[in-house]
C-alpha cells in the first residue's frame, strides 16, 4: 500500500465514525443510497473550504496541504494524536513537529510509572515537556548528592531547575557544569519555551533561569541550538556507584556538606513514550573514572 492509499483509508474510515447529527445535520431519509458517517461535501463544509479542494487531500492528489490544514482535518475528524501523526505521514511524509494536544507529554500512564520504578541496577526516569520528572526508580534517585544519615531523595521535582538554578549541581556534582551540562541544557530549554508557549512550568522557567545571575547570560546566548541528549556522554559524580574501575569503592567527597560520590561519564539513552509525546524516558549509562 502507498501512500495515497493509505491516506484515502485512513480520512474515510475516520469519516464514518462520525454521526452527522453531531453536526447539526440531520440524517437522510427516503430513497437512495445512504453511507454511514460523514460524507466528503460535509467535511468540507465543516472546514470551510470547497468540496474539490477537499476531495484532493482524500484521493492523495493535493501537492503540499499545509500543516494548518492537516490539523483542522484533525480536528473536524476528532483524530486522537496516533492518527494525527499518520495523517501527516501519508500527506506530508513526516510527523507533526508539536503534538495536537497542548497538554500531551505531561502525564504518562501508570504502566510506564510501575515499569520504571521497578527497574534496578540502572538508573532511569522519564520526565515531562518542562523536565518534571513524572516517574523514576531509587537506582536514579541515589544518584543525587546526599548528605550521610540521611534518605536519598530527589533535590527537585524539576530536573531544569536543579540542573541550571542549583548551586550544589553547579558547583559539585554536574562536572565541567558550564560546557558540558549549562550551556546544551539551556539551549534545550529555549526551544521547548518556543514549542510549548502555552505550558505555564516552561514560562517560569524561562523567566527564573533569565533573570539567574549564573546561568542567565547562558541562557541569553542563542548562538546553538539543541534540541535533545540522546546518546550524549557528560562527566558528572554519581552518590550511589559504590564500585570503582579498580574493584572497590574509590568515592571521594566533592565538599564537606555531601557524602561521598564516585565520578565518572554518564550517556544519556532516551525514547519517547508514543501516547505522550514530548515527555522523554531516560536510561542513565554510567562508566566510573578515577
Amino acid at each position: 500500500m502507498n501512500n495515497k492509499d493509505a491516506l484515502q483509508q485512513l480520512l474515510q474510515w475516520k469519516r464514518g465514525q462520525i454521526d452527522p447529527s453531531e453536526f447539526g445535520i440531520p440524517k437522510r431519509t427516503g430513497r437512495g443510497r445512504r453511507s454511514l458517517g460523514l460524507s466528503q461535501a460535509q467535511v468540507a463544509q465543516a472546514l470551510f473550504v470547497t468540496e474539490r479542494w477537499y476531495g484532493l487531500l482524500e484521493r492523495g492528489e493535493m501537492p503540499a496541504p499545509s500543516q494548518d490544514f492537516l490539523d483542522a482535518v484533525a480536528q473536524v475528524l476528532r483524530m486522537e494524536e496516533r492518527e494525527r501523526t499518520a495523517l501527516y505521514v501519508y500527506a506530508l511524509g513526516y510527523e507533526p513537529p508539536i503534538p495536537m494536544d497542548p497538554t500531551s507529554g505531561t502525564n504518562v500512564g501508570p504502566a510506564w510509572q510501575r515499569a520504571v520504578s521497578q527497574v534496578t541496577g540502572q538508573p532511569c526516569y522519564i520526565n515531562d515537556v518542562a523536565w518534571n520528572v513524572l516517574a523514576a526508580n531509587q537506582d536514579f534517585i541515589s544518584m543525587f548528592p546526599q548528605v550521610e544519615g540521611q534518605t536519598p531523595l530527589l533535590p527537585e521535582q524539576n530536573l531544569i531547575r536543579w540542573m541550571l538554578l542549583r548551586e550544589d549541581s553547579r558547583e559539585h556534582h554536574l562536572v565541567d557544569w558550564e560546557k558540558q551540562w549549562a550551556v546544551p541544557v539551556a539551549a534545550q530549554l529555549r526551544t521547548a519555551v518556543v514549542a510549548h508557549p502555552g505550558n505555564a512550568d516552561l514560562q517560569q522557567l524561562d523567566k527564573d533561569v533569565n533573570e539567574d545571575p549564573v546561568a542567565g547570560p547562558i541562557y541569553r546566548n542563542r548562538s546553538l541550538a539543541y534540541v535533545h541528549p540522546d546518546g550524549d556522554t557528560r562527566i558528572m559524580r554519581h552518590a550511589g556507584f559504590t564500585v570503582g574501575p579498580g574493584g572497590f569503592d574509590e568515592r571521594d567527597r566533592c565538599c564537606e556538606r555531601h557524602a561521598p560520590s564516585q565520578r565518572g561519564k554518564v550517556t544519556m539513552c532516551a525514547a519517547q513514550p508514543f501516547l505522550s509525546p514530548g515527555a522523554r524516558f531516560f536510561l542513565l549509562v554510567f562508566e566510573p573514572t578515577l
